[in-house]
C-alpha cells in the first residue's frame, strides 16, 4: 500500500510540475497572455484532479484495495490526496506565473 500511494503521488506531481512548467515558458515567451495562461492551466488542473484520481481508484481495484474493507479507507485516502495535490499545485500556479517582459 506505501509503494501504491507513493507512486500514484509521485505521478500526479510530476504531471502537475510539467504542466506549470510548460504554461510558465509559454507565457514567458509571450506566446500566450497571461490571463489566457492561466485559464488554460486551470482547465489542466481539474483534467489531472479527475483523472488522476480515476486512475488512483483504477489501481486500487486492480491491486485489490477495494475489496478489503480495511484498505477501503487508505484508497480513498489516496484518491483525496490526489485531488489535493492538484488543487494545491493549481493554487501555486496561479499565483506564481509572471508574464514576460516586453522591449
Amino acid at each position: 500500500m506505501t509503494l501504491y500511494f507513493i507512486f500514484t503521488l509521485f505521478f500526479t506531481m510530476t504531471v502537475c510540475f510539467a504542466l506549470f512548467r510548460y504554461f510558465g515558458q509559454l507565457i514567458l515567451a509571450s506566446a500566450l497572455k497571461l490571463d489566457d495562461g492561466r485559464g488554460y492551466y486551470l482547465i489542466c488542473m481539474l483534467l489531472v484532479t479527475f483523472f488522476s484520481s480515476a486512475l488512483a481508484y483504477y489501481v486500487g481495484g486492480l491491486l485489490g484495495y477495494d475489496q478489503d474493507p480495511s484498505q477501503q479507507s487508505h484508497l480513498v485516502a489516496v484518491i483525496l490526496l490526489n485531488a489535493v495535490v492538484t488543487l494545491l499545485a493549481l493554487t501555486y500556479g496561479l499565483t506564481h506565473f509572471k508574464e514576460g517582459e516586453r522591449y
